[in-house]
């Protein structure tokens, strides 16, 4: 098959690859649209640093990277040369590993050999295959990325059977393929005899288009099994084998792998040990180099990842269609001299490396890791593509990590040069936009789900139907009891009790601003966003951001535009009703009706407002002895928001979802359900001292919110209670549940500037949504 057509198979939520060189627009091109279009959202690429950072600098930058997939780009003394592709699913995986780099070539020009292992439960054999290669993976992702371990976290959460794959340490037992890879412990040549045995090996085919110079791979090679004859199948008009340095090998006959002449490149790569019992196929990335396969124990040593795999004694050239090699020798005549390939090779000039960039909450961080002899002394900010400079950040010379607050009322920057001393500059960086990309890789919703957030997402103001949406959506992420008394979920999200599941850390949350701050005034970056993002408490919370106008989780909704100019239409209509005859008797009859039914509707919503309220503090007094979450928190906000939603204005007309007086004596004025509320929070448990969080920055985010929200309620109570009309006995206890509120928020935020910021931000969307509304008084 074409490598790229394994890219759109249905049932993958999750893709993690590995590639040494990546061409962006080739794999925009093809494969990322088939693994979006097919549902698999959740998408990391690891790549060559060098190769990458060469790559952006000839053919430009990724146009989505760093918002619909991330890209990390690693390093090795020799070269990250593997070529993995892990896609998972619920109930499924399909392991790839071989020679294709992600480039146009790799994926339909040249030629190229690649093992296919598939895992399904009916066909669990191979799982462990799949855990090695993600733990793989994950060892070579640089410390201190933003957004890898959310993304392996999401890949986990929705593939219970990967996690159990991790903790499988051991193969999938004798016979079975295993995974060959670079150890610290064990070369990659190790794991071949190890794998091979004491079957006496008598022959060795070798399919590689690169070698060293000396041949010494070769050499280890044939040395380990006691130098049997070999067979070596080479592409002779490439002109990359050192003919002379064969002299010193006995034994040894080359072949030419594609005696049709085809233009295609051969880029497979295949060793065949032929033993008395069986052929032991070895294929991957490896060329027969001496980084390749010692790797690690070399000053140069290359990240290699392969599969092993036996097949009955002189049956593997047939199934790879090589058995009529011998038919088609190569003379050592033939073969380029030394000098020729020389000629051939073309000096590539070393890329000035911009660093890491990535985007959180409006601030800008920068890990510099430049080349030595280019000095940074600015960096220059670019839309999508390039077409637009958005801002020019000076750089302080004398740090290797910075960051700057930004404005993004210009537009969200999508990529960074850095420029040098000298007026070099460097090659394209893609900003890892984490507001963006914690959405748009989010697994694509169904069923009721679906079906609710649809519904958030429809919403113009805050309602009682957020708090009934936060309701039911915890009750689909939370796993039911059955007859048998076995777990199961009403949602694909959650395990079965037989699977691990996914423990996270949680602190108090005074020790996690404690240590946030610590990091902050050391200078190191703050602690990343580690958030599943579809969690009820993070949709709820993003409906509300939206709500009041701050940036919020359907960002990636311009991404996903720009991928596809296909807008969806919209065929809903709404007929307009025929009105009554013009007759007056019947138009007073009408009029009386509506404002009964009015009444009626204003004084039902009203109870369901105090309902929810009484529920919310019996809700907190059950929770008055335990710790709390954010989604605590975020349930709050919600009840917040809606009753200034649903509040009448102090002075003028309301609106008709506006059914909250300023005073009422049936205990549904405004200021004092925000009282009721705020008092459980603020005055009865001080749920700040109860909380505990995860150790990431969205958790603190979302404390922000919450606070920010408390903060203006509190002074809306205040001032609905100093009115003219209204409520007076309330005015000294909400006056100092303001006081007590505000010394609280003073104890979190302290003198954090980027808190404040954050924090006035937020009051300042809150004042634009709420205080013309509601009639109150400036700032």
């Amino acid at each position: 098959m074409k490598y790229f057509e394994a890219f759109g198979g249905n049932g993958y939520h999750s893709a993690f690859l590995t590639t040494y060189a990546l061409s962006a627009q080739a794999f925009e091109d093809i494969p990322f649209p088939r693994l979006r279009g097919a549902g698999c959202r959740n998408i990391t690429i690891l790549a060559d640093r060098g190769m990458t950072n060469a790559s952006f600098s000839d053919f430009g930058p990724p146009r989505f990277a760093g918002t619909l997939y991330h890209v990390v780009k690693t390093s090795m003394p020799g070269a990250f040369h593997p070529k993995i592709t892990l896609l998972v699913g619920e109930k499924k995986g399909r392991l790839l590993v071989g020679s294709a780099n992600l480039t146009a070539l790799g994926l339909g020009g040249n030629r190229e050999l690649v093992a296919d292992v598939p895992f399904t439960e009916e066909a669990p054999e191979l799982v462990s295959l799949f855990g090695q290669a993600i733990s793989y993976i994950q060892r070579h992702v640089p410390e201190g990325d933003p957004w890898f371990d959310t993304a392996l976290k999401r890949a986990l959460r929705h593939a219970p059977w990967l996690q159990n794959a991790i903790a499988e340490t051991e193969d999938a037992g004798e016979g079975q393929p295993l995974f060959l890879c670079d150890q610290s412990e064990q070369t990659i040549l190790d794991q071949i005899i190890a794998a091979v045995g004491d079957d006496p090996i008598h022959k060795l085919t070798i399919l590689s288009p690169f070698w060293d110079e000396r041949l010494e791979g070769l050499k280890q090679l044939r040395d380990a099994f006691g130098t049997p004859p070999t067979n070596i199948l080479l592409q002779p008009p490439a002109g990359l084998f050192p003919v002379e340095s064969l002299e010193r090998f006995q034994d040894t006959q080359i072949f030419d792998v594609d005696a049709s002449g085809s233009s295609r490149f051969s880029h497979a790569k295949l060793f065949i040990a032929h033993g008395a019992v069986w052929d032991h196929v070895i294929s991957g990335s490896m060329n027969c180099s001496l980084p390749a396969l010692l790797g690690q124990t070399t000053a140069s040593g290359n990240a290699e990842a392969g599969i092993y795999k036996r097949v009955p004694r002189n049956t593997a050239l047939a199934e790879l269609k090589l058995e009529k090699h011998e038919d088609a020798p190569v003379c050592l005549a033939d073969l380029p001299k030394r000098e020729e390939r020389e000629a051939q090779k073309t000096e590539t000039e070393a890329v000035f490396d911009p660093g890491n960039f990535e985007l959180r909450e409006g601030c800008l961080f920068w890990d510099a890791l430049t080349n030595g002899d280019s000095v940074p002394v600015e960096v220059q900010l670019f839309d999508r593509g390039e077409e637009h400079l958005l801002d020019v950040l000076e750089v302080d010379k004398d740090l290797t990590s910075q960051s700057w607050n930004i404005h993004l009322d210009s537009g969200r920057p999508r990529i960074a040069r850095v420029l040098g001393e000298g007026g070099q500059l460097s090659a394209p960086a893609s900003i890892v936009d984490l507001a963006v990309l914690s959405s748009s890789t989010l697994p694509a919703m169904r069923g009721r789900k679906r079906t609710i957030v649809d519904g958030l997402e429809e919403l113009d103001h805050e309602d009682l139907m957020i708090l009934e949406a936060l309701n039911e959506l915890e009750t689909l992420d939370v796993p039911t009891q059955t007859e048998n008394g076995a777990i199961n979920s009403r949602t694909q999200n959650a395990s079965s009790a037989s699977e691990p599941q996914i423990v996270h850390q949680t602190l108090p949350y005074e020790a996690f601003v404690a240590a946030r701050n610590r990091s902050q005034s050391d200078g190191a970056t703050p602690l990343f966003l580690r958030t599943y993002g579809e969690t009820p408490a993070s949709l709820i919370n993003g409906c509300l951001n939206r709500l009041v106008g701050l940036v919020s989780e359907d960002l990636s909704k311009d991404e996903e535009h720009a991928l596809d100019q296909e807008g969806a239409t919209d065929f809903r209509t709404t007929e307009p009703a025929d009105g009554p005859e013009d007759d007056e008797s019947a138009n007073d009859t009408i009029e009386r009706e509506a404002k009964l039914a009015r009444r009626a509707r204003v004084a039902s919503t009203s109870k369901k407002y105090i309902q929810a309220i009484s529920a919310f503090e019996q809700r907190t007094r059950n929770l008055s002895d335990a710790h709390i979450t954010t989604a605590e928190l975020v349930r709050l906000r919600v009840l917040l928001q809606v009753v200034l939603a649903g509040a009448m204005p102090i002075e003028g007309a309301p609106k008709p979802h506006q059914i909250l007086p300023v005073s009422g004596k049936d205990g549904n004025d405004w200021p004092r359900l925000l009282g009721r509320l705020l008092q459980q929070h603020f005055g009865t448990i001080h749920a700040l001292r109860k909380l505990q969080v995860e150790a990431d920055e969205s958790e603190h985010s979302r404390v922000l919110d919450y606070l920010a929200t408390a903060q203006f309620a509190s002074r809306a109570a205040l001032e609905g209670a100093l009115s003219d009309t209204g409520p007076m006995a309330l005015r000294k206890p909400l006056a100092m549940l303001a006081k007590d509120l505000g010394s609280q928020i003073e104890g979190v935020i302290g003198s954090n500037q980027d808190d404040q910021n954050y924090l006035e931000a937020l009051h300042k969307k809150l004042e634009d949504r709420f205080a013309n509304a509601l009639g109150l008084a400036g700032s």
